[in-house]
């Protein structure tokens, strides 16, 4: 036994100073010796885990807590195995173990938490990161994920005083400055946003960077300042496909700017570390520069490959969508929708914008935004997240709603009216233009009955193509985007509910035709600014020239006076259409 406990003192020495390979073999002589010691069989798992030989990894840590059954750090690096190899469900068992055996173990903790995180328990990683902190104050990484879980829970302004403590605690974090930054603009500190990244090109200069900051410039509008962004990240790593895809967006192939956008992205396939992922945006990019170049089939090509690797990262379930759906008809039905009861707030100050995606929700977002009385807050998340929060999800809360008493409605606008509220300039009106909204009619007619909603609508086929030619960022953005079939059936349930609202709440919405706004620009944005109950005003006209940031993908567009052009561009795809018209309905207001 004694030779036994000086190998694995000498292997423990060996792997902290990283010789995993003789450390291994020091752990396995070990293990020839006593199958049974779980302190060399957690090592050598250990250093399975850094050299990613993960079944080798789990088969030597489940032996360690199988002789060790309290042993917490052999609970931790069967987590870490799992973790890294997106074992989600099972990660979080090892993890809460590990933590169960020893509640002050930070490490633990944190991966605890970055776990929860990937689950989508946001609010159970705060606290997880909370704790860390707690128990190791000078944490970045904590401070950062924490500021992060902050985010995307609607904590915005708190999110900035831990990203800010990450940074003092290691000023060459760069992730850090990149978080930072996401929070600022979300607040609309759009100068402090830029000012963030350049302390950080201080400490730091790499491709991630250079790319973030370009997507942040083309929010604002500042389209030269992005292009030279994104051309320094592609100089920094030629294999960063996003870069070259944003880099498309923003650049007119026939322009003077001296920068050969074509030649730029076709080069981009030579490059030999580009991995499947990064591929994905530069087929985007060959599209839309085809597509500008008035290609139509090598154009559709490049989009059909880029939509194709999209897609495996998404699983569309279409009976799952046809539940859905058909829960929301049920549930909002005409009888429930007419009654007179509501959640009593008077509160008009929302302006819903909603539609499919790419119907013109940006283009009538933009518009009313430039009246002075209204504020834009772009695409939020709040009303739908009273849904998503409730026991037992989305599908439960619809078939519920209708059973609430009037107090309990009161409750779940007030939540929403609390994140809308973070927005308020003080102006008579704040816009959400989160499109799919329209899931949502019947709940905001109850919710807030003196709440304006407007419904923009586009010709089916031109719709699809333009989804299908988006690239949509986010964890499972938009499934049903990126396979024209799957198009078709997603923008059918969503044509049948649109009628369904019509006859529920006959009047209640104000539906602009992006068709008719783009060849009657100021008759329509008339309409539109007196269904607001505003006054006329010119600079509504002008809504291009509005320095509000834009964060969706029609940032660009917005950025340039209305035009039509785009209306019947569907036509010059000819037969590659085929799949999406063989089974998309079509009003007949559109057949013609």
């Amino acid at each position: 036994m004694k030779n036994v406990n000086q190998t694995l003192q000498q292997a423990i020495a060996l792997h902290q100073q990283g010789n995993l390979s003789v450390a291994a073999q020091l752990y396995q002589q070990i293990l020839v010796i006593d199958n049974k010691q779980s302190d060399a069989h957690n090592l050598l798992g250990a250093v399975y885990v850094a050299t990613k030989k993960y079944k080798l990894a789990e088969k030597h840590l489940l032996k360690a807590t199988k002789y060790a059954s309290n042993y917490a750090p052999a609970h931790y690096n069967l987590g870490q195995a799992y973790l890294d190899q997106q074992k989600y469900h099972l990660a979080l068992a090892a993890f809460s173990k590990a933590v169960k055996l020893r509640p002050e173990y930070a490490d633990a903790v944190f991966l605890l938490a970055n776990t929860r995180v990937r689950l989508g328990s946001l609010a159970e990683a705060k606290l997880g990161y909370e704790l860390v902190i707690k128990l190791a104050p000078n944490n970045f990484e904590a401070h950062n994920n924490l500021g992060s879980a902050l985010q995307e829970l609607g904590s915005v302004e708190e999110s900035i005083a831990h990203h800010q403590r990450a940074i003092a605690l290691t000023p060459n974090f760069e992730l850090g400055y990149i978080n930072l930054a996401h929070a600022l603009v979300k607040l609309e500190r759009n100068q402090e946003a830029l000012e963030v990244y350049q302390d950080c090109l201080k400490h730091c200069s790499s491709a991630k960077l250079y790319q973030n900051l370009g997507v942040t410039l083309q929010q604002l509008g500042r389209m030269g300042d992005a292009q030279q962004a994104n051309l320094q990240a592609i100089q920094l790593d030629p294999a960063m496909g996003t870069a070259y895809r944003h880099l498309a967006e923003i650049s007119k192939v026939d322009s003077n700017d001296g920068i050969d956008i074509s030649m730029i992205v076709k080069a981009g396939f030579e490059v030999q570390t580009m991995d499947e992922n990064s591929t994905m945006h530069l087929f985007f990019a060959w599209a839309k520069i085809n597509d500008e170049q008035k290609n139509y089939p090598v154009a559709f090509a490049a989009y059909k490959q880029g939509n194709d690797i999209k897609r495996k990262e998404h699983k569309y379930n279409k009976s799952t969508s046809n539940e859905l759906f058909g829960h929301i008809t049920s549930s909002y039905n005409q009888k429930f929708l007419s009654e007179a009861s509501n959640s009593g707030l008077n509160e008009d100050k929302p302006i819903f914008i909603l539609g499919m995606p790419r119907s013109g929700t940006t283009l009538v977002e933009q518009i009313i935004s430039s009246h002075s009385d209204v504020t834009g807050a772009g695409e939020l998340t709040y009303m739908a997240d009273q849904a998503s929060a409730f026991k037992g999800g989305i599908l439960a809360f619809h078939k519920r709603f209708p059973s609430m008493n009037e107090g309990q409605w009161r409750e779940v606008a007030e939540a929403y009216l609390t994140g809308l509220h973070g927005y308020d300039e003080g102006k008579a009106h704040i816009t959400d233009k989160m499109p799919h909204n329209f899931l949502n009619i019947g709940m905001i007619s109850k919710l807030l009955p003196n709440a304006k909603i407007i419904h923009c609508k586009r010709n089916p086929v031109a719709n699809c193509l333009s989804i299908y030619k988006a690239y949509f960022g986010g964890k499972n953005s938009h499934p049903y985007a990126y396979n024209l079939k799957e198009l078709a059936h997603y923008h059918n349930l969503y044509e049948n509910l649109m009628a369904h609202w019509r006859q529920a709440l006959p009047g209640r919405l104000y539906e602009v035709s992006y068709e008719q706004l783009t060849s009657n620009q100021e008759q329509e944005s008339r309409q539109l600014i007196e269904y607001c109950g505003l006054e006329w005003q010119d600079a509504c006209l002008d809504f291009y020239k509005t320095d509000r940031k834009v964060k969706t993908a029609s940032a660009f567009q917005v950025r340039q006076p209305m035009h039509n052009q785009s209306v019947d561009l569907w036509k010059r795809y000819g037969d590659a259409l085929q799949p999406l018209l063989d089974d998309l309905y079509i009003p007949d207001e559109y057949l013609n």
